[in-house]
């Protein structure tokens, strides 16, 4: 059995993972670990990212989606980041 190559996707949304990504980015190599709490900073995302938090707000990750699938003899690894506008003195 030789290895597959993979595919490596990371998709930011808002809100709800219903909703279309609002950024999104692939690659060959695997994006470093995201856990639940963390603070996404979009400040170097610019246009892409659209909509910007105030100075007196954050986002922050409050749910992570894993999805593996395989079309075409390629293997690809999704990771899916919900995020919520939170209050930067907010305990989370």
């Amino acid at each position: 059995m030789s290895a597959q190559q993979i595919e490596y996707y990371f998709e930011v949304y808002k809100e709800s993972f219903t909703n279309a990504p609002v950024w999104s980015i692939e690659a060959i190599t695997p994006f470093p670990a995201v856990s639940i709490g963390d603070r996404f900073n979009h400040q170097g995302l610019g246009a892409a990212w659209g909509e910007t938090a105030s100075e007196e707000e954050e986002y922050r990750v409050v749910d992570i989606d894993h999805v593996f699938s395989d079309t075409g003899g390629k293997i690809a690894y999704k990771t899916r980041v919900k995020l919520m506008l939170t209050h930067r003195n907010q305990v989370y």
